[in-house]
């Protein structure tokens, strides 16, 4: 049982972590200066967005729509690790208010009653 809960909420965590790729693919896309480049991180996106649609379709087999809708949240988390791995971007205060509030509201509607 444990474990089946665990491979659930991999799976739903495992989407979102594709899902952010899409953050990084744009932005990355926007550094470019030749046009070429841009179509290959565009590229990059779209494809994101393909395997996350599928993962999603599976993930809805498991979850209620309203807890995986409300657990979506944690990618603004993810994309603010990326910004701070990848392009070297600073965490604010404000930052960490806000993760703090989205971690408590995916609390707060996954739990039980």
């Amino acid at each position: 049982m444990l474990l089946n809960k665990i491979k659930k909420y991999g799976l739903l965590y495992g989407a979102f972590l594709i899902y952010s790729g899409t953050t990084i693919c744009a932005k990355y896309a926007a550094q470019q200066d030749m046009l070429i480049k841009v179509l290959v991180f565009m590229g990059l996106e779209v494809a994101c967005l393909g395997v996350y649609a599928i993962i999603w379709q599976q993930v809805l087999k498991d979850f209620s729509l309203v807890t995986a809708m409300a657990s979506k949240g944690v990618v603004v988390i993810i994309n603010l690790i990326w910004s701070v791995l990848l392009f070297g971007e600073t965490v604010t205060l404000y930052n960490i208010i806000g993760a703090v509030i989205i971690i408590f509201g995916i609390w707060m509607v996954s739990s039980d009653g």
